[in-house]
């Protein structure tokens, strides 16, 4: 029997999925390892992190005797420059007498560079954060025990200490660098708008351009009346070294962006940097972000003449910023055979969300998401306009909707700061997480997962928030972890990565109401480039089924009934080789089917089949009666007793599930 096998590279890590040809079962098979080959280097089986029972220990000389237990795997392992190869093999026999069935392995992958480099002009950059874990783990007990504080590690910019900072931070803080030595070394020129800037490392590569490093600095999440700039101490140490200009926007609005604008020697621009990440220790290390940097001359013009507004505007906003930023006429750019739609905000009439709803609305295979902060829902009376964009695309998946489609691959993370359990709380107590807030159905939580119409979304306590190895092993750690807020910083949204018009959202912008209305920011739509889309959603995934183990392992932690290790059966494939399991296997394949119609080429599911390390539980599966997030939402909360019983009724068939956003909330955006 051969297996076909994909694999997708996003400079961070390689996702690889794979199907039985013919879509039946493996005889024997107890699992799957994977064979890596690295042009260089000794070949590496891949393997799981459990056993077939709680007690089963690693044996270094054949790890493959801790085969995975399902048909997607991400292997972290990888390094920039490396060029790999894999194939898939599969373990036959009872656990007593495993062997590698090397006659049906699947064939060598074609080599692949590991790169962010996914079109000749365009590159994505993605960094670790804290989401991941065995890593995360390894690297601390070789600092020694207790570790130092994370606050100092990120700070580290020499070794040794500066191990977990570099490996946390990806290839995203390297890459910005290179583009600030590489103009040094060409003496050109850099403008940057900043919403936030404490980095060292970021700080020295600007103080080294001098005054050709034009610097815009916002003032940041201020939330005290009486001191409304947070970057105040860099602020004074920038001044005098640097060409520097102050945005420090009042109350209600956030001078958000991000961007970078780099020219040549003679002050023509030539490329940008822009995405989610702030220039900061946190930004770079702790939380998930990502960098987009787009080589073309035309776009770079446009984003500066954007910074001459923002100069231009002081710390106001006149409304022919606004105006400007909301016209449509030349904010579209040809890249790579695909096309850039950019846009700046504010906007006067919210055009940048119309433009994307138009999109969401469109995806035909799937869509994946990652939000931080996206807004509240709003009223079903008021203004289209004012829905942030999460609510348009869980809007996909809710009946009755003029744009519903059932079969549309969904899934996303939601990270959202919660006032005394994330953050401060607003009587100025310190944040203090408690076991009760987790498990309180209707408290507002940090994160949330979306698994499709067919499941409510997951909320998620504190306690997921830090994978177990790390909370075990390092308790201090994860106080700390736990005391940031931000985890999932990346404002991303990926529609059909493998259909016929990939598109990718991505920039500072957070997919709503108010940074369309209110805020400096950028949002860059990238249609047409499936390696792009591609890279993303390989990063989307893996920070939710991340979040979905993490969630499993907490849950079930103390429960005697839980899978405690693999299956000594065959029969495990099953559960994944029909309905909807199959169905995200086909999606990641290349060549979806909805689950009704991948269910119709596959066996019934095995009832015993727990989550692998990674993997989601097993869902309702289509055609079952479905359970809409309006009325998990209307069972959590009631309603006010002035709202009608007609209004009610109205609100549950239309809206979907109400996601929590503290109002005055301004950290970490």
């Amino acid at each position: 029997m051969s297996i076909d096998v994909k694999i997708y590279d996003n400079g961070d890590h390689t996702a690889l999925v794979w199907l039985p040809a013919n879509l039946n079962p493996i005889k024997g098979c107890r699992g799957f390892t994977i064979r890596r080959v690295v042009q260089g280097s000794p070949d590496v089986y891949l393997h799981g992190f459990v056993g077939f029972a709680d007690d089963d220990k690693l044996d270094p000389t054949a790890p493959w005797k801790h085969p995975v237990q399902r048909f997607m795997w991400w292997d972290y392992g990888v390094k920039p420059g490396q060029v790999v190869q894999y194939s898939v093999v599969p373990v036959i026999g009872d656990k007593d007498h495993l062997q590698l069935a090397t006659d049906q392995a699947s064939p060598l992958t074609p080599p692949m560079t590991i790169t962010g480099q996914v079109s000749p002009n365009i590159s994505a950059y993605f960094n670790k954060g804290i989401v991941a874990a065995q890593w995360v783990t390894r690297v601390l007990s070789s600092l020694g025990n207790p570790p130092p504080k994370m606050a100092d590690l990120i700070a580290a910019t020499q070794p040794p200490k500066n191990a977990l900072r570099n490996e946390l931070s990806g290839l995203l803080r390297p890459q910005i660098l290179d583009l600030l030595a590489d103009v040094k070394a060409n003496n050109g020129q850099v403008y940057a708008a900043l919403y936030e800037l404490n980095d060292p490392e970021l700080k020295a590569a600007l103080k080294a351009l001098g005054k050709k490093c034009h610097l815009i600095l916002a003032n940041g999440a201020f939330s005290k009346k009486n001191d409304n700039d947070e970057n105040k101490a860099v602020r004074a140490e920038m001044r005098g070294v640097v060409d520097l200009y102050n945005r420090l926007v009042p109350q209600g609005h956030f001078a958000h962006n991000k961007f970078l604008v780099c020219c040549d020697s003679a002050g023509k621009p030539q490329r940008v940097l822009s995405g989610s990440t702030n220039w900061t220790m946190t930004g770079l290390c702790t939380q998930a972000n990502n960098g987009i940097i787009v080589n073309d001359a035309k776009l770079a013009q446009y984003f500066l003449d954007e910074w001459n507004l923002l100069k231009n505007a002081k710390d106001a906003y006149p409304p022919s910023l606004a105006k400007t930023n909301g016209e449509t006429t030349a904010n579209v750019f040809n890249v790579d055979g695909g096309t850039i739609t950019q846009w700046f905000a504010p906007t006067d009439k919210e055009q940048d969300l119309d433009f994307a709803r138009k999109l969401i609305n469109a995806a035909k295979q799937g869509i994946l998401f990652l939000f931080f902060n996206p807004g509240a829902f709003v009223a079903d009376d008021q203004p289209a306009n004012k829905w942030t964009l999460l609510q348009n695309i869980l809007f996909r998946h809710h009946e009755g909707t003029p744009n519903y489609d059932g079969d549309l691959y969904l899934r996303g993370v939601v990270n959202q700061e919660i006032p005394g359990l994330t953050t401060e709380s607003t009587g100025g107590t310190p944040a203090k997480p408690s076991a009760h807030a987790a498990l309180d159905p209707s408290a507002a939580t940090p994160v949330t997962l979306f698994n499709g119409g067919t499941q409510p979304p997951q909320h998620l306590g504190y306690e997921s928030m830090v994978p177990k190895n790390i909370k075990d092993t390092f308790h201090d750690w994860a106080t700390e972890i736990l005391g940031q807020g931000v985890h999932i910083h990346s404002k991303v949204i990926v529609l059909d990565p493998f259909g016929d018009n990939p598109v990718v959202m991505t920039g500072s912008h957070n997919l709503g109401f108010k940074a369309s209305s209110k805020n400096d920011d950028n949002l860059m739509i990238i249609q047409g480039n499936r390696p792009l889309a591609v890279a993303y959603a390989a990063n989307i995934i893996a920070i939710y089924q991340s979040y979905r183990w993490n969630a499993y392992v907490e849950e079930h932690r103390q429960d005697p009934k839980v899978w405690h290790g693999l299956v000594d059966a065959d029969d495990w494939q099953n559960g994944h080789l029909a309905g909807d399991e199959l169905a995200e296997l086909t999606f990641w394949m290349g060549s979806y089917q909805p689950a009704a119609t991948a269910a119709a080429a596959a066996t019934a599911p095995s009832a015993h089949v727990p989550p692998a390390n990674g993997s989601t539980p097993k869902r309702t599966k289509r055609g079952s009666k479905k359970v809409t997030p309006t009325k998990i939402a209307a069972a959590r909360k009631k309603k006010s007793t002035k709202t009608s019983a007609a209004k009610k009724r109205k609100a549950e068939a239309k809206r979907p599930a109400k996601t929590k956003t503290p109002k005055k909330s301004r950290k970490g955006s």
